[in-house]
């Protein structure tokens, strides 16, 4: 319920609208995951981006991670990590936090995936440049960067569903000067076929064509930067923009048609480092502003549905200092960044003009003696938020702990400790003159958590393996839920405690680099261990389970990988009476690049490949003998996932 993003839905479209690390070749970075005491996954997103539907379906690879999917391409998807929803997931792009304060979730489907090079994410403890609301961890989308040589792409394909999709950039360096441009588009009709129960037999369902599932949406990247990575000094100005419009499918058994949205987003960011012997300083300015549209007017079955047609303005701007001193096998890293941000509503909008402005500051020193490595630190933030007619203000604390030990060339050991808070979004503080009655009296939601992992890296012959095999506790209180107060009205309350106890697995096996096998998966128990009739059941929407597993093989200039991913059922609603079913889907991928055409390729995808539309679903109150019924596949809240979709594309890219 906390923070939305520049990429994300409005509150009111969403109300209304129902380590096996995988490392891309990059400049050095004070960002770079490895070089942290975190429990990180990199991912190189460069070669699947290039036509990937969205950025959700490429981060297969973090154990502990699920993306939750509300349809096919170019519909919304948010994150469940180590079993925190997406409210408390901080999701940032290079660097910059999009989380906000207006909305709920950080939309994945949004970020152009073409225009990202690799994705960290972040479990449990996160760097204290990404703040102190990571109650379950973060995600760290790195765009494309700049290149002294000359760089070129182009890539297009179509596919089912009236799948399009195209991204090309081009990237050169003169002197002292390096330059990046590049595009995305990606559009989709989203007609898939689904199997529909009857809702009022559970059973003899029928087969229909998904409505108002179209959208088209295009991006836009400019990067200049003057002084490399081995310059005293770096100056860099980043443009990122973009256009979305999509249809807002309800869920499965209430289809309608008309409702959509329209975004348009612009992020901009000014940077300077400087390297002194021993320092790296970075001065940074960021400015955001999102617009939406919203027409919640359509019809369903042939008769006019009541709704709405609204706008709204969403921005923010921020500055910051970030400091790193290296001496002697110390490491100290400090953080200042004050920024303020606020919703603007237009005609039609429900929620209360507000503003947020906040300082963050935060403080993290690494002792390296020999083969082992600690780090302490903390993240501090002040908050003060406002409407025209009243102010409240909060401080939040997350401090954090973590230590690795090599007890052989082959083995480590890792644990860490720490606090997250999440404060209250300006809606549960303020009301949105709807449906929403404000609290101003809310504190925030906060997670406590320690976790411990085994890390092992072996070479022997021809062969390679990398494996972390790891547990967590993560215990959370005061949470934050709606409540309801009256006819269509709900308030924000602090209320329950949520224990989740998890493990977590990656590994990663290779020969002479032309077999892989990947396997990434986790186990949890997201148990409510509050007072109240809810005591002993487990937090709607959090999949106890989840197993992914990739063989990857090449020869020539062919390339071949199948993929299995596995997801156990979740609980829909607070009872534990209605479940999401459980599913296993396949995809397969092949790719080709001749070497008599130089920069040439082609790609061709099969997702679901053996074409599963529906699962079996149990029933908390059975029938007669009927105990389960047939379900459509899906991710939450009744959104339905299509068949077997394929897509095939060409690429062209010099180096």
């Amino acid at each position: 319920m906390v923070a939305g993003s520049l990429f994300a839905l409005p509150a009111w479209a969403q109300t209304a609208a129902p380590a096996a690390t995988v490392r891309a070749a990059r400049r050095p970075s004070w960002d770079d995951p490895d070089d942290s005491l975190n429990s990180a996954t990199s991912i190189d997103l460069r070669e699947r981006g290039r036509l990937a539907a969205g950025v959700g379906g490429l981060l297969d690879d973090a154990p502990g991670l699920h993306v939750r999917r509300n349809g096919g391409d170019l519909a919304a998807e948010t994150l469940v990590l180590r079993g925190a929803p997406s409210a408390q997931i901080t999701v940032a792009l290079d660097g910059v936090v999009l989380n906000d304060a207006a909305s709920d979730g950080v939309d994945l489907s949004v970020i152009p995936p073409a225009l990202v090079a690799r994705a960290d994410v972040y479990r449990g403890v996160v760097p204290v440049r990404l703040g102190v609301g990571s109650l379950g961890g973060a995600v760290d989308l790195r765009l494309r960067d700049l290149s002294g040589r000359p760089v070129a792409w182009a890539a297009a394909g179509a596919g089912s569903f009236g799948g399009r999709r195209a991204s090309a950039g081009a990237g050169a360096g003169l002197g002292a000067w390096r330059t990046l441009v590049a595009l995305n588009y990606r559009g989709t009709d989203g007609d898939f076929s689904y199997y529909q129960p009857d809702p009022r037999t559970l059973s003899a369902g029928r087969v229909t064509d998904r409505v108002n599932n179209h959208g088209d949406a295009l991006d836009g990247l400019f990067r200049v930067c003057r002084g490399g990575p081995e310059s005293r000094t770096t100056a860099c100005l980043l443009v990122l923009g973009g256009w979305l419009y999509r249809g807002i499918a309800g869920p499965g058994d209430a289809a309608v048609v008309g409702p959509f949205q329209e975004q348009r987003r612009i992020l901009a960011r000014a940077s300077w480092d400087w390297r002194p012997d021993g320092w790296t300083i970075e001065l940074a300015a960021t400015g955001m502003l999102r617009g939406d549209l919203f027409d919640g007017r359509g019809t369903t079955g042939g008769v006019s549905v009541t709704g709405y047609r609204a706008t709204s303005d969403t921005w923010r701007g921020q500055a910051e200092v970030r400091a790193r001193r290296r001496s002697e096998g110390v490491t100290h890293e400090v953080m200042v960044r004050a920024r303020a941000e606020g919703f603007v509503p237009g005609a039609g909008a429900t929620l209360v003009e507000a503003t947020r402005r906040a300082v963050t500051a935060g403080l993290e020193s690494t002792w390296s003696p020999g083969a082992l490595r600690v780090s302490a630190g903390f993240v501090a933030e002040a908050i003060a938020d406002e409407t025209p007619s009243q102010g409240e203000s909060m401080g939040l604390l997350s401090p954090r702990v973590g230590a690795h030990l090599r007890l052989r060339p082959w083995l480590e050991l890792r644990a860490h400790a720490g606090l997250a808070a999440r404060a209250p979004t300006l809606p549960e503080r303020f009301g949105d003159r709807g449906v929403i009655v404000g609290n101003a009296s809310l504190r925030a939601e906060r997670s406590r958590f320690v976790d411990a992992a085994a890390v092992v890296t072996a070479r022997r012959g021809s062969w390679r393996v990398d494996a972390e095999l790891g547990g967590y506790l993560r215990d959370a209180t005061d949470l934050i839920a709606l409540v309801q107060v009256g006819p269509g009205r709900f308030r924000a309350e602090n209320f329950g405690r949520v224990s989740i106890v998890g493990a977590e697995l990656s590994a990663r096996l290779r020969w002479r680099e032309l077999v892989t096998l990947t396997v990434a998966g986790a186990v949890l128990d997201p148990a409510l261990v509050g007072e109240g009739g809810d005591r002993g059941r487990r937090v709607p929407g959090v999949p106890w389970g989840d197993l992914s597993a990739t063989l990857e093989a090449s020869a020539g200039g062919a390339r071949a990988a199948l993929a299995v991913s596995a997801v156990s059922s979740a609980w829909l609603d607070r009872s534990n009476c209605t479940a999401i079913p459980a599913r296993a889907l396949a995809d397969l991928r092949l790719g080709w690049s001749p070497r008599v055409l130089a920069g040439w390729g082609a790609t061709l995808e099969v997702t679901n490949l053996f074409d599963q539309r529906t699962a079996s679903q149990g029933l908390c109150n059975p029938i007669g003998d009927v105990s389960s019924v047939t379900a459509p596949i899906q991710d939450f809240l009744g959104y339905p996932l299509p068949g077997r979709a394929v897509f095939g594309g060409v690429v062209y890219e010099v180096r």
